[in-house]
């Protein structure tokens, strides 16, 4: 080891930890590398230690190293770590990623540095770039971080191609870092690698699990919050948790819910914050210090803070509802007690009886290490076209031959057929990216091709979203992004802010759903549902092997459960639930439940199985009855919406139809949802087919019979439809070895109720509280972002509403030391720039520039003249300057609040909604 390296380790560990030697041992060696292991046991150090040793010792040249992090991975902290070994050892670590800046990216051109950060996409772009050529020759290893983040989706295909196209340049070494999970010698497969370093002890895991039930005492929360008893109790008791500890993480399944759970306990005068991905920088960086500060005493987070992030010392993590996945509850419980030898304190809160026998089964699952696999994603034809174009830029003109072969080398592509790769270049060739010399054999670039490539390097389809407009009120309630809005049909209702939806028409144009509510929350579709990871099948087996055994023999049941620590009541609560539903969904019995508009199937098959016979089914009733029914696959049932009350017996016929009918038959019944249109034009976006903005009507006729409508069945067939676990269930059925069991019923059953209903929680059943709309306003305003502007030389800035609270006494312009500043809107700060510049100038104003000047010079006003209370009403939507003074002149304290909430809603009524 160099002795730079060993005073470096000394300083920061004192020594190394037995998997940060045995990858050192490994790498050192000459091996490409799989380092498996659980968050916090020091794989970051373990993989990048000898590659900087083997830097200093054999004086390697600039660029040695590729890190490669997906986004997400590539957090503060990872860059933190990495910058202090490099000043240290006197090697240059940089990043490079979108937004870098042009000259940074081009001193990394001039002088490149030893270890260069980037994502994979970034990666795409170096390849074609002539002036890193030299230096990426000279690359000697390639670590790419959380990498099972990327194996099961296209972002993991294009990597493996792209260092493929690496490969042709430079002669480098591959390390993978994983998280623990199931098929890790896959995952090895993938990276080829050629050994897997494990820490030697396994992690150790205590996991309890909850299903609270109400308390006297929790009726006054109830009360105070609006909020159901129940809830009230899981708050009660996630609370009870948080306070025996020092520092908690409380996680949940999705964004929008972490937002209504922090606020629950905000409410409650509980000190938490809340962590997501969708948040600011700042608003994330201030959450974690403040954790880190002991100032609170709980983040509730999602996924956002499954990976390293520096908070300081967790003692507990809480997962609110069920974790849905093995891999997913592992990851996060780890992050409490993460030193090695620690063992790691979790609990689960569970919502009903579904979801907590969920989670008894992942937790045991979890203490036995039965891990999921991760599927990788093959073949994905799109990616192919792009890797083509993206070797033709490099190298102008190729053997036909040479892609097909490079190609090949790539785990997901080792299957790829020469037919499947002439279609692809039949694609490009039409799409006038690339064209072929039949003489010389050679393939070379067309015009397009550039534009196409650098347009296409993301393959994570641009998210557009669209305003929904509520008919009655003709009012915009919100926005929804286009990956869920493609999901949804006439006639299907969901849940927004809290309330129901029922669609009544989808305006492409102006991005637009039309909806009015419904008032009825059952079978409505959670506007978070989009978020949700799907429960695996064998998670969903054991659940219903789980209610089996428990039936069949309560003390034997509980054996299935034994490594996971539960209250022995809410079990029999369970129990005694169970006995009372009919008919019952196990792993070997489908229950069919048919009501008067609706039905239920119970079947413990998980999301993407339950999915594909959901569609199956819905298929030979549309067939016979027209397309009057809609269909919602959850992790243990099957819920089909119907005008009319459907025979039990006849759905059971459909379930004994010959299961390799089930491939044709999904085939044929996505082609007319909106999913299948939306990701088609993504596909065919990505394969060079249509430019990146054009939205065609209809899609599906368009590309019929191509490849990319191929492309298009493979991406829902691997996202969202286990059509082989399905073929296995229909194949049961009709061997007899799942047994159907169909029942008419005017009431739903206890399970048929959580399935007909979201599940979700904190659904406001009527008006929110006056005190907690204003609450959520005064919020709202908050956290608004405004120009500042000076209205006597012009200088400008922006800034949150909350951060000139304590400042408006010294605000001043840093420019030219004026005390006239002026909250403005940006387009408004922009066009007063523009007058100011032509009055200095004697020019005439326009009618715009004019306005906008009087608006500005009147809030500068107003500021001075009411301070804060002046900013807050500035910062209201459609409250300008001249409604500002009125009501700032009439009001005061909460009775502003009012006065501005009630202008608001004002503009929004009488203004054009579509000029919006």
């Amino acid at each position: 080891m160099h002795p730079l390296l060993k005073r470096a380790i000394e300083e920061k560990f004192g020594s190394l930890n037995e998997l940060q030697m045995r990858a050192f041992d490994e790498v050192s060696s000459g091996k490409s590398v799989l380092i498996v292991a659980p968050t916090g046991s020091g794989k970051t150090e373990a993989a990048v230690l000898p590659v900087f040793n083997a830097i200093l010792e054999k004086r390697l040249d600039p660029i040695s190293v590729i890190y490669i992090a997906p986004l997400k991975a590539l957090n503060r902290d990872l860059l933190d770590r990495l910058l202090w070994w490099g000043e240290k050892l006197g090697l240059n670590v940089e990043v490079r990623h979108g937004d870098t800046s042009a000259y940074r990216k081009a001193q990394q051109v001039k002088k490149p540095p030893h270890m260069l950060i980037i994502t994979p996409e970034t990666l795409g772009v170096i390849l074609t770039m002539k002036s890193f050529r030299k230096a990426l020759k000279n690359v000697k290893f390639v670590i790419v971080d959380e990498i099972v983040e990327l194996v099961d989706n296209k972002r993991g295909a294009q990597l493996s191609l792209a260092l493929e196209r690496l490969a042709e340049v430079a002669d480098f070494r591959r390390i993978g870092l994983s998280a623990t999970v199931g098929n890790e010698e896959e995952i090895k497969a993938w990276l080829k690698a050629e050994s897997i370093v494990k820490p030697p002890i396994e992690k150790g895991y205590k996991i309890k699990v909850l299903f609270p039930q109400p308390d006297k005492k929790d009726l006054e929360l109830s009360t105070s919050l609006s909020i159901s008893l129940d809830v009230a109790t899981r708050l009660r008791v996630l609370w009870e948790i948080i306070e025996k500890h020092e520092r908690a993480l409380v996680f949940t399944n999705t964004r929008q819910f972490a937002e209504i759970l922090a606020h629950r306990l905000k409410a409650w005068g509980k000190p938490v914050e809340v962590h997501h991905g969708s948040l600011s920088r700042e608003a994330r960086i201030s959450a974690e210090r403040a954790l880190k500060e002991g100032k609170i005493k709980a983040l509730v987070c999602t996924s956002s803070m499954e990976l390293g992030i520096d908070i300081g010392d967790v003692d507990v993590v809480i997962q609110y509802m069920s974790p849905r996945q093995v891999n997913r509850l592992i990851q996060r419980i780890g992050r409490a007690k993460h030193r090695a030898g620690e063992v790691s304190e979790g609990y689960i809160i569970a919502t009903n009886i579904e979801d907590y026998l969920e989670s008894l089964v992942i937790a045991q699952r979890a203490l036995e290490g039965k891990l999921e696999a991760v599927e990788p994603y093959e073949n994905a034809l799109d990616v192919l076209g792009h890797f083509i174009v993206g070797l033709l830029i490099e190298h102008r003109r190729l053997p036909k031959e040479v892609p097909f072969e490079i190609a090949k080398r790539a785990y997901p592509y080792r299957n790829l057929r020469w037919e499947e790769y002439g279609e692809v270049l039949n694609m490009l060739s039409e799409a006038r990216l690339i064209g072929y010399d039949e003489e010389s054999g050679l393939l070379y670039l067309r015009r397009g091709a550039y534009q196409y490539y650098y347009e296409n390097l993301s393959t994570i389809p641009d998210e557009i979203s669209y305003r929904v407009f509520d008919i009655k009120s003709g009012r915009i309630i919100g926005r929804l992004d286009e990956s869920f809005v493609m999901d949804l049909e006439e006639g299907v209702e969901f849940i927004m802010h809290g309330r129901s939806w029922i669609l009544l028409g989808i305006d492409e144009e102006s991005r637009l759903l039309k909806v009015r509510e419904s008032k009825s929350l059952e079978s409505a579709v959670p506007s978070w549902e989009g978020e949700m990871i799907p429960v695996p099948f064998e998670v969903a087996q054991d659940v219903g092997r789980l209610k089996r055994e428990l039936l069949f023999d309560f003390n034997s049941g509980k054996v299935l459960i034994s490594k996971v620590d539960f209250n022995d009541e809410e079990l029999d609560l369970a129990l005694s639930i169970l006995k009372k539903q009919e008919p019952l969904g196990t792993d070997r019995d489908i229950g069919i439940e048919s009501l008067p508009k609706a039905l239920v199937i119970h079947a413990d098959f998980g999301n993407k199985a339950n999915e594909a016979i959901g569609r199956f089914l819905l298929a030979f009733l549309a067939a016979k009855y027209g397309k009057v029914f809609s269909m919602k696959a959850q992790a243990h049932a099957i819920v089909i919406n119907s005008p009319f009350q459907l025979n039990p017996g006849e759905v059971k016929e459909y379930l004994l139809q010959d299961a390799r009918a089930l491939p044709f038959v999904l085939s044929k019944a996505v082609r007319d949802s909106p999913a299948y249109r939306w990701r088609m034009l993504n596909v065919a976006k990505r394969i060079g087919a249509l430019r990146r903005e054009a939205r065609i009507r209809k899609i599906e006729r368009l590309f019929e019979g191509t490849i990319i409508e191929k492309e298009t069945l493979n991406e829902l067939f691997h996202d969202k439809l286990d059509v082989k676990r399905a073929e296995e269930v229909l194949k049961a059925v009709k061997d007899g070895k799942i047994r159907i069991k169909g029942v008419l019923r005017r009431e739903p059953s206890p399970l048929g109720s959580i399935n007909l209903s979201v599940g979700g929680e904190f659904l406001v059943s009527g008006e929110l509280e006056k005190d907690e709309i204003l609450m959520l306003f005064k919020e709202r305003l908050l956290n608004t972002e405004v120009a500042l502007i000076c209205t006597n030389c012009g200088w400008k800035s922006t800034t949150k509403v909350l951060r000139l609270k304590n400042r408006l006494d010294y605000l001043q312009c840093p420019k030219c030391s004026s005390r006239m500043i002026a909250v403005a809107h940006p387009i408004d700060a922009e066009l007063f720039v523009s007058a100011l510049k032509k009055l200095k100038k004697g020019e005439k104003l326009e009618k715009e520039e004019e306005s906008a000047y009087r608006r500005l010079i009147k809030a500068s006003d107003l500021i001075k003249a009411y301070g804060f209370d002046a900013v807050l009403a500035l910062a209201s939507y459609g409250v300008g300057a001249d409604t500002a003074a009125r009501l700032l002149s009439q009001y005061r304290g909460e009775a502003l609040l009012v006065a501005l909430l009630e202008a608001e809603r004002r503009y929004i009524r009488t203004r054009k909604f579509w000029k919006d």
